[in-house]
């Protein structure tokens, strides 16, 4: 699998929340795992890949179509930093 879809669902998991104004914490109490978790997807030197059902769940949890964390539509953002 081409590593460059884990940075783009890591970004993207970053850019929702922040839209959401959820810190890494906050956003994992809601989706009812760990900080942990939230920052390895998130970090863009780390190669963790959330299966199919968390990111489904992921998305739920953040009010989106999960298909949106998969999407490469990052460079039309405004959000530079991506973490926290």
């Amino acid at each position: 699998m081409d590593k460059k879809y884990y940075k783009i669902i890591g970004k993207n998991i970053a850019y929702y929340r922040k839209q959401k104004h959820l810190t890494q914490e906050g956003f994992a109490m809601r989706a009812n795992v760990t900080r942990s978790y939230i920052s390895q997807i998130e970090a863009k030197n780390l190669d963790v890949l959330p299966s199919l059902p968390m990111l489904i769940h992921l998305g739920e949890t953040l009010g989106i179509e999960p298909y949106l964390l998969l999407v490469d539509i990052i460079i039309n953002r405004d959000c530079k930093d991506f973490t926290e």
